[in-house]
């Protein structure tokens, strides 16, 4: 069932050369500093979802929203039919900077980049979605390849069930890297004074499991929550800077949508 309906979306406002603002919010995370590690820390993010021409653009879940099943960054659909759904898109990768993390800080940056998505969806049923998704640096930054299969479900029952009412939604994610990206987001270089040299190879990288929750406000507000767990696997889970191999992420937020 979508959360907005087609008379509110065309009620976007009209920004540049025909790009249209369909929401816009703000959301607050807290989450581990850094992948594996005991510190966590709060970040504020802006919540925005346009659409500029069949391009859609958006950040922090901005798309799924709008129930669009949309992914951060602009991506456009080639094909969406009641069983399959192929997306091709862009987004803004901002590598890594622990400097500021002490207990990190020697580790080398990761330059920003631009990665690509390709997703394949398989709309098993109508609330349930699987995902394959191939994830590469299109600019040879470090930043390599990732690979993710994930599954989203939908939980009718709970929305029928709990008196806070709104959409439920549970996810299941698998994600792989081949070794350029294991090695610039969890190797070790030699010559440290903090951890020992590690190289790893391609394998796995983290399981994770969540659950997002979000729910209308009159015409226009909509309420949104979840929470994660992710468990570094394979040679992720191997850095020897790695304190703990499972994470727990939190976020809320209030969005406006036109």
């Amino acid at each position: 069932m979508p959360l907005l309906a087609s008379p509110v979306l065309a009620q976007e406002v009209e920004l540049f050369s025909g790009a249209k603002l369909s929401l816009i919010g703000l959301r607050v995370g807290n989450s581990p500093v850094y992948l594996g590690q005991k510190d966590r820390g709060f970040d504020l993010r802006p919540v925005v979802a346009l659409r500029w021409g069949r391009v859609r653009i958006s950040n922090s879940g901005g798309s799924s929203l709008l129930s669009e099943r949309g992914t951060g960054g602009a991506s456009t659909d080639l094909l969406d039919d009641e069983d399959w759904r192929l997306t091709v898109g862009l987004r803004f990768d901002r590598g890594r900077n622990v400097s500021g993390i002490e207990r990190l800080r020697e580790l080398p940056d990761v330059r920003t980049t631009i990665r690509g998505r390709v997703g394949l969806t398989w709309h098993q049923t109508d609330t349930r979605d699987w995902t394959l998704a191939v994830n590469p640096d299109l600019l040879g930054r470090g930043g390599g390849l990732l690979l993710q299969l994930s599954m989203s479900q939908r939980l009718p029952e709970w929305e029928q069930a709990l008196p806070m009412g709104g959409q439920w939604t549970a996810l299941v994610s698998l994600a792989a890297a081949d070794r350029r990206y294991q090695r610039s987001y969890f190797g070790v270089p030699a010559g440290l004074t903090t951890f020992q040299a590690y190289e790893p190879g391609a394998g796995l990288r983290s399981l994770t499991v969540g659950l997002t929750w979000q729910r209308e406000f009159g015409r226009h507000w909509v309420g949104f929550g979840g929470g994660s767990l992710s468990h570094l696997l394979g040679p992720a889970a191997d850095a020897p800077f790695i304190e703990r191999n499972l994470d727990l992420g939190l976020n809320a937020g209030l969005a406006y949508r036109f």
